[in-house]
């Protein structure tokens, strides 16, 4: 849709209207010291009634003294940047700006100043709201949601929109978009929809009233200020109510998530692998299931007990042993985890069990080792 650009700055063809005038010079501090950052619009008076097609000098002051100084000074109309100016030299503790602005249209206009330091950081802004007179200022009534001009009209909280935002017709994700507002732009934030998650807004002109995600636009000012309605989005998934044809399979975001409402639903693809919470877990219902990764390591009570594993230095069910010393008898080894009964041989040079000796030095003093039995005789002389 055709974004709708209520007013624009208009270059009159008067050779001493050629350009829009930044004029710089030091404003005194006025002795206070230490202050933050501010900006004043000290023209036009809120509340006053301006020409239409006529130029109208837009005064605005800013001042820094505790801080690094006023860098940059931006003047909007209607959100619309119309007029950005930098101190000559670099930042300075008070900086005046003056531009020319020409409203093409009739009707209610609000006026933002706003001052930056170096870093980019933004002050407070400066706000009035006038009324244009002429041809189409004329409306019977206001857009809901729109202030009133004149003497008690209250200037709407804005902000600064952080990211390409679509303007929808309504407080919610199905809404049509009926617009958008570029990064940065400076938008009107009238009232907060019932949820608090959407900001209407009278951009992108006053004729036309949107909505915007409160997530993509950062106040600059008091949020407590914008009344909170009653707005809800439009029908359908997302709009926060459960309705029939709606289920937690196929809108969660109004029925909720499916897995953990207690039951089982194969029909949305449950099971005790997807939905532990409402189908149980897999392990312990009976079946091994391979495919889960179900082992006798991760589910013995599905899938039995592990066979042993012989060598693994642990005596497992159906081994005998790991070891030797597992063993009781002192003629038994460990062969394959299993103890077997082994008879000494003699003669092959190592006194084994049963065995008294392999070579005479094996035997006391007056005896000798009988080869054939490994036994120490005594010596006869």
């Amino acid at each position: 849709m055709r974004r709708i650009v209520t007013f624009r700055l208009l270059w009159p063809v008067a050779p001493a209207a050629l350009l829009v005038a930044a004029l710089a010079c030091n404003l005194s501090t006025g002795g206070g010291g230490g202050g933050g950052l501010t900006v004043e619009i000290t023209s036009p008076e809120s509340g006053s009634s301006v020409p239409l097609n006529q130029p109208v000098s837009i005064s605005c002051a800013a001042s820094d003294p505790g801080g690094p100084g006023v860098a940059r000074v931006e003047v909007l109309v209607n959100g619309e940047v119309v007029a950005s100016e930098e101190p000559p030299g670099g930042p300075q503790a008070s900086f005046a700006v003056e531009t020319l602005w020409t409203p093409t249209a009739g009707g209610r206009t609000v006026i933002t100043a706003i001052a930056y330091r170096q870093d980019g950081t933004a002050s407070e802004p400066a706000s009035v709201v006038l009324t244009v007179a002429g041809e189409g200022s004329g409306e019977s009534s206001s857009q809901e949601g729109e202030q009133p001009a004149g003497e008690d009209a209250q200037v709407a909280v804005q902000g600064r929109v952080t990211t390409r935002a679509n303007i929808r017709s309504g407080p919610g994700p199905l809404c049509p978009i009926i617009g958008f507002a570029d990064k940065d732009t400076v938008i009107n934030l009238l009232e907060y929809s019932r949820d608090q998650l959407w900001f209407k807004t009278d951009y992108p002109g006053e004729d036309q009233i949107g909505w915007i995600y409160t997530g993509v636009v950062t106040p600059l000012g008091d949020t407590s200020l914008i009344p909170i309605s009653d707005a809800v989005g439009c029908a359908g998934c997302g709009d926060g109510v459960c309705e029939e044809g709606e289920s937690c399979y196929a809108c969660p975001e109004d029925c909720g998530e499916c897995c953990g409402n207690g039951v089982c639903e194969p029909d949305y693809g449950e099971d005790c692998a997807t939905c532990e919470a409402d189908c149980g877990p897999c392990c312990g219902n009976g079946v091994c299931e391979a495919d889960r990764g179900e082992d006798c390591t991760t589910c013995e009570e599905d899938c039995g007990p592990c066979p042993p594993v012989c060598g693994n230095g642990v005596v497992e069910a159906g081994e005998q042993c790991e070891q030797d010393a597992d063993c009781g008898g002192s003629l038994e080894r460990c062969v394959d985890c299993v103890c077997v009964y082994v008879a000494p041989v003699c003669g092959n040079g190592i006194v084994e069990p049963g065995e008294e000796c392999e070579q005479d030095s094996d035997c006391g003093e007056g005896y000798w080792c009988d080869a054939t039995h490994c036994i120490c005789r005594e010596i006869v002389y």
